[in-house]
């Protein structure tokens, strides 16, 4: 874990360099100089997958080689940019010291700034707690067997992470670059964590705390010099994120439930990338934020998930969603109208840009945009005691809008393995031992998927892109199962009432387990060569 931590606060040293580009010293911050150095870390890691890939190095190579790209110009960077980083000090210290020493504060101000952060404080700790209840979609994800087999074979994509399997032409150079389980793996041979901790765990929270960073570096932006409305804005963006904005899709409910894929850490890079570009635009920072955009560029093209979604540009069409997006737009027109405040141009733009941005799912903008408006609702209301009822008001009101706890989870969260099937993977797993090279499992849909996550010795005849078609499509389109696999998928999903037949085509294919509904005859137990191993409730257990 601590190395974990070493590797996240890591970036805010590369960051550094990036820092010297923008004109204003005085605008530097510690969020745009950490996440401007994590977007370069991403861009290190595409270089040393360029380069791991041209010399068909192994996968050891390729940790061993970004570790050593990132240190040295983490180093380089720190030394050559010792006073911005004095400075960078002594910003985070002077707010700390902000935070409890306002002697000249009004205590009524004061004591709003600690309810604020503490309503921050449990709105983030709900959004932990959100994704540690329920159980993650590993179905169509294929991060933990890329991980486990990279890890095994020391390679980088010459076997199958779907089936365990060696490629015959090895996989498409694309997705060697556009990958994040590669920054994932090095990272998690670095930690030394076990694989569950480090994806289940790890991953999804430091992407909490990530995306919470990002949003606040937008609320400076949209509200500017309003600091008083800058916690307000981000308790608004929080309910929304906890409430999934209506939208199983969307990019919260991604968010607390597949932080480990790299759909959030794409959406995160965008968001920041979106943050250099207005900035860039409104500063006059043209050097920084050219530079901003290619690394927010590059770290886009590097997070792609090895799954890509089925319909990427698919127009949602939630009733609720689009209600929240009417409903603050009005309220934000009743607001001008009220305190007789012209609309700038900035802010139609701005927020006419989230809402749109924000029809996409998976896009983080619509929180933005609605955040926003909800921000300006609260203007209308100058005292405490007002502003305590419309805060409760618009609370409501994402509730009704929103999916509301518990996002219509199936089950409670058992890591990756439910509890109903923990006995036939201890079997199966304790079957595979003997074998060193890898043991080759036939059985029923969901215990070949449970096995594959959980021990990486477990080899496929086929993966699980045949029953969840989104899964690993790219790879099954360049390389297609053969007819013996198809014919031996389609007798074990239609027909359990024939365990003979299936014993022959698995002997045929050369497996060494075999996992059924129902027991085989004694006539191919003899035939065949099967060796019954033991009753598991539900399952008959054979091996050769």
């Amino acid at each position: 874990m601590l190395l974990f931590l070493l590797c996240a606060i890591l970036p805010i040293l590369p960051g550094l360099t990036f820092m010297r580009l923008k004109k204003d010293r005085e605008t530097i911050s510690l969020t745009g100089c950490y996440m401007t150095g994590l977007l370069f870390c991403f861009l290190l890691a595409e270089l040393a997958c360029c380069i791991v890939v041209k010399l068909e190095e192994s996968f050891s190579f390729y940790c061993s080689l970004l570790a050593g790209m990132v240190c040295v110009c983490s180093l380089l960077s720190l030394i050559v940019n010792r006073k911005l980083a004095g400075l960078l000090w002594r910003q985070m210290r002077e707010h700390i010291k902000g935070l409890f020493l306002h002697k000249k504060e009004k205590n009524k101000r004061r004591r709003r700034r600690w309810v604020e952060a503490a309503v921050l404080g449990m709105l983030l700790a709900l959004q932990i707690a959100g994704y540690f209840l329920y159980v993650p979609d590993t179905a169509g994800d294929m991060m933990t067997e890329t991980i486990r087999t990279a890890e095994l074979t020391d390679t980088i994509f010459c076997y199958d992470p779907l089936t365990g399997k060696l490629l015959a032409n090895g996989m498409y150079p694309l997705f060697k670059l556009a990958s994040l389980p590669l920054l994932y793996g090095g990272i998690h041979r670095l930690c030394g964590m076990s694989l569950p901790s480090f994806l289940y765990v790890a991953v999804p929270v430091f992407l909490l705390l990530l995306q919470f960073a990002v949003m606040r570096a937008w609320a400076g932006a949209l509200l500017g010099e309003q600091k008083e409305k800058r916690n307000l804005f981000l308790i608004f963006a929080s309910l929304l994120l906890i409430m999934g904005e209506g939208d199983t899709a969307s990019y919260a409910y991604a968010l607390l439930h597949h932080g480990w894929r790299g759909t959030t850490g794409m959406a995160t890079v965008l968001l920041m990338g979106a943050y250099i570009l207005y900035e860039m635009a409104v500063e006059k920072e043209w050097l920084y934020g050219g530079a901003g955009i290619l690394l927010s560029l590059c770290g886009v093209i590097f997070t792609q998930p090895l799954l890509f979604p089925p319909d990427p540009m698919f127009m949602p069409g939630n009733d609720r969603q689009w209600g929240m997006l009417l409903i603050t737009v009005l309220g934000l027109y009743l607001v001008r109208e009220r305190t007789k405040k012209k609309w700038k141009r900035r802010e139609v733009i701005l927020l006419a840009a989230c809402l749109l941005l924000g029809m996409f799912p998976g896009a983080p903008f619509a929180v933005l945009g609605i955040a926003f408006a909800l921000t300006g609702m609260w203007g209308v209301a100058d005292e405490w005691k007002r502003g305590a009822v419309m805060f409760a008001g618009l609370s409501v009101m994402i509730c009704m809008t929103g999916t509301v706890l518990p996002f219509q989870a199936r089950l409670p969260k058992t890591w990756h393995i439910s509890e109903d099937s923990i006995q036939i993977q201890d079997k199966i797993q304790f079957l595979a031992q003997p074998y060193e090279e890898g043991a080759l499992l036939v059985a029923p849909e969901t215990v070949m998927e449970q096995a594959r996550l959980s021990d990486g010795r477990i080899l496929l005849p086929y993966g699980k892109d045949l029953w969840h078609p989104g899964c690993g499509r790219e790879i099954r389109s360049f390389y297609p199962y053969g007819e013996a696999e198809m014919i031996l998928y389609e007798q074990m999903k239609t027909d359990y009432q024939q365990p003979d037949t299936i014993a022959a085509l698995a002997v045929d294919m050369e497996c060494n387990i075999l996992v059924l509904r129902e027991r085989m005859s004694e006539d191919a137990l003899r035939q065949y060569g099967w060796q019954e191993t033991g009753e598991i409730p539900g399952y008959a257990v054979y091996c050769r």
